[in-house]
């Protein structure tokens, strides 16, 4: 048996727009080494580029990710990453179990501005006469963490449980004061729990239960009024503006996200085609996983002073909650 294998080589990719040629070169190598029968060490870099940008709202309204193209004034992504971990399979249950860290950087990372946004415009018909690339800044950022996987592959039951524990960093100059700041997607842990179980030659169970720390968001942590005076020729006149005092960039989590997914599949077998229906229930037990937050403000009466205040309140709005299903299919 070799003790290791390795293998390298290298990518040119090209992107044209607008006029502007790119081309990069784009190097990786990988290798794995065994120590052992059913042990084995494995590493790799890659250098890579991305053409295309995702621009991500931060705050706690209705998320508005865009993908944009790179453009002379908004250059590709550029990163690289480096992995390395080890690999054990377990033969008398059919089963490999996976360990690996990881690092990343990226340059030529962008995002709005203060205050920007392709919600911005007031009047739609002048959103043409404003180039997106104006709104936006570029800065770097860092990723690393560490990736569990136990897989089995064949019996009657079979699956896989992954976890990820890992950090996402974003830097801009003109962003935060310049300190860095939890990317929105910035995911702590992340779970995956997969079962498939063979009930029957025709009847086949499955199950899928994900779980994910909430995304970073920025949010705002008290209102104030402010009044705003404004002279002129022949009078003057005054009103109250509401400002808003944000806290911390990306410095509030949103809930958690979880659900768990059902199926039972019964197959049937014909000379030349074999039938299925399939009966599911996505988000089995109806989890009220959070898609966007807003604020609202809200009158407080005090039944023993008789008094009212005027709180603000966050809300949750969810989507896709227990969703049943069912379908049917053949394959010749």
């Amino acid at each position: 048996m070799d003790k290791g294998i390795v293998s390298a080589g290298v990518r040119l990719s090209h992107h044209y727009h607008d006029g502007t040629s790119n081309f990069s070169f784009e190097p990786r190598i990988s290798g794995s080494y065994y120590l052992s029968n059913t042990l084995s060490a494995k590493a790799s870099y890659a250098k890579m580029n991305q053409y295309i940008h995702l621009l991500t709202s931060t705050g706690i309204g209705l998320p508005t990710d865009l993908w944009v193209p790179a453009t002379k004034d908004a250059p590709a992504q550029d990163s690289w990453q480096l992995a390395a971990g080890f690999a054990k399979d377990l033969k008398d249950i059919s089963t490999t179990i996976s360990l690996e860290g990881y690092y990343k950087e990226s340059d030529n990372v962008i995002t709005y501005r203060e205050g920007a946004s392709f919600l911005m415009f007031d009047d739609p018909t002048n959103a043409n006469n404003i180039k997106w690339e104006d709104n936006i800044t570029s800065g770097f950022g860092w990723s690393y963490g560490v990736e569990f996987l136990a897989h089995k592959k064949m019996g009657r039951f079979s699956g896989w449980v992954g976890y990820t524990l890992s950090w996402t960093q974003l830097q801009f100059d003109e962003i935060n004061m310049g300190k860095p700041y939890w990317a929105r997607y910035d995911r702590r842990h992340d779970i995956s729990v997969v079962g498939v179980y063979e009930l029957s030659p025709g009847i086949t169970l499955s199950g899928t239960w994900v779980y994910g720390t909430g995304n970073a968001v920025t949010l705002p942590l008290a209102t104030y009024p402010v009044n705003q005076h404004v002279p002129n020729l022949i009078s003057s006149y005054m009103w109250t503006e509401t400002i808003q005092d944000y806290g911390k960039k990306n410095d509030f989590r949103m809930a958690p996200y979880h659900r768990l997914d059902l199926c039972v599949q019964v197959h049937k077998k014909f000379e030349k085609y074999e039938r299925t229906w399939e009966f599911g229930a996505y988000n089995a037990y109806n989890r009220q996983n959070p898609f966007m937050y807003f604020v609202r403000g809200e009158h407080k009466h005090n039944p023993r002073t008789g008094e009212s205040t005027y709180v603000n309140k966050l809300k949750q709005i969810s989507l896709f909650q227990f969703i049943p299903s069912v379908s049917w299919s053949i394959k010749f």
